[in-house]
């Protein structure tokens, strides 16, 4: 009989203990040691694409689109490392609920601290976004002081006054000075669907105050001026300037050239564009295809904004468009400075096919960069290319997948754009 009452006294115990219980116990503090072991946590194996997705995970459960893949990557870490977490509550809320932190106990009915984390950023994904993260959260930085765990974000204006936020987490940094990202978007929380890598990616939307390359702040550095942020953490607003006054080619050269530890002649950028265009060409196939599954889900109907804001792809066409106009000026720049011999044979060949200097099919270069966006059409990099200079690509996702890749313009939509 004592062994049964002692029993539930024990159970009783462990049952308010857990009413009360923090995320997780801060003993550590932030410092710039820990700044480059965030850094190099980045860079490693354990921040990949299934971190959220894999059952065999800690984080399985994790549901983020793109803010919310920054503020889980951020959070992790610091349990982690039992450091503290503490970003601004959207709220408005005072005193102790300032702020959305890891000693609160509003997840304690998880019995374990990694299911509360799970249900700590789960609650912040639908509270928080893009602009929280760039106005609240993260202060602007050097070029020099760009590292891996860095974001970079960017906010332009669309259609009928709306706007396309987006956040890249900065995995790590090629030698030539591209970026190694990995992302979410809200199509892929809405799925559940694995992040997204891209480990060439060249940024393309200009900083414009507080949008850009930013760091997390400490919790203690909430609210606070930038001068008050540690100077070797790089706290700067250099970008802003740096930006209008070079225009947007210019300024990511500079950004490119600054963060390069090693030189790249104009036939290996050539080389290197050419892999990039195919790999968000062939990408393109599952962005539309989220979309056109969802349309199925819904039965036809039109979407209304936040579904067209999850499967529209404006921002994602505009980039694409980008790549092969930078990989066209890269052809130029070889050809201009006689430098053809150093790209091969192929490539060469490719290229004056796609920019129509040369009038002829290839079909190596179908088998190079297939893009098959339904079962019996496939295109190569040429066809594509000249429906995006006729405009004939649409971005909206009510459209059927003939009119998404311009093979036909017939029969379009006539569902509302909202932006």
């Amino acid at each position: 009989m004592r062994f049964i009452v002692m029993l539930s006294f024990f159970i009783f115990f462990i049952s308010i203990s857990n009413l009360n219980a923090a995320v997780w116990t801060d003993n550590q503090v932030w410092s710039l040691q820990y700044e480059e072991d965030f850094s190099n946590w980045m860079q490693s194996n354990a921040v990949n694409e299934n971190i959220f997705t894999d059952p065999k995970s800690p984080y399985y459960g994790v549901s983020t689109d793109c803010a919310d893949t920054s503020y889980a990557f951020r959070a992790i870490f610091a349990f982690e490392h039992n450091l503290p977490f503490a970003i601004y509550n959207p709220s408005g809320s005072r005193g102790t609920n300032k702020t959305i932190n890891n000693r609160l106990n509003s997840w304690d009915k998880n019995p374990t601290n990694a299911q509360r984390l799970v249900a700590m950023i789960n609650e912040i994904g639908d509270s928080v976004g893009t602009e929280n993260l760039a106005y609240f959260d993260t202060f602007p930085i050097a070029i020099k002081s760009i590292t891996p765990g860095s974001v970079f974000m960017y906010k332009i204006k669309a259609r009928f006054g709306n706007f396309i936020r987006h956040t890249y987490n900065i995995k790590g940094i090629n030698p030539v000075g591209t970026f190694d990202v990995i992302y979410s978007t809200q199509a892929n929380k809405a799925h559940g669907l694995p992040l997204i890598r891209r480990k060439d990616k060249e940024m393309d939307n200009m900083p414009n105050s507080p949008f850009g390359f930013k760091k997390f702040r400490w919790p203690e550095h909430l609210g606070v001026e930038l001068s008050q942020i540690p100077k070797e953490l790089g706290p700067s607003d250099e970008q802003f300037s740096l930006a209008q006054t070079l225009g947007e080619v210019e300024f990511f050269k500079f950004v490119t050239k600054t963060l390069a530890n090693t030189s790249e002649s104009k036939g290996q950028r050539m080389t290197r564009l050419f892999k990039s265009v195919c790999s968000e060409a062939q990408a393109r196939i599952d962005y539309v295809n989220q979309g056109l599954n969802h349309l199925k889900e819904i039965n036809n109907k039109c979407m209304n904004y936040e579904e067209f804001d999850a499967y529209s792809t404006p921002a994602r066409d505009q980039t694409l468009k980008e790549l092969f106009e930078k990989y066209q000026q890269a052809y130029t720049e070889v050809v201009d400075a006689h430098e053809i011999n150093t790209v091969s044979a192929n490539l060469v060949e490719f290229s004056e096919i796609i920019f129509g200097i040369k009038n002829a099919d290839n079909l190596d270069l179908l088998h190079a960069c297939p893009i098959q966006y339904r079962a019996t059409m496939r295109i190569d990099l040429k066809v594509l290319w000249k429906r995006i200079l006729k405009g004939s690509l649409s971005s909206h996702p009510n459209d059927s997948v003939e009119a998404r890749w311009g093979e036909s313009s017939s029969n379009t939509t006539k569902c509302k754009r909202w932006y």
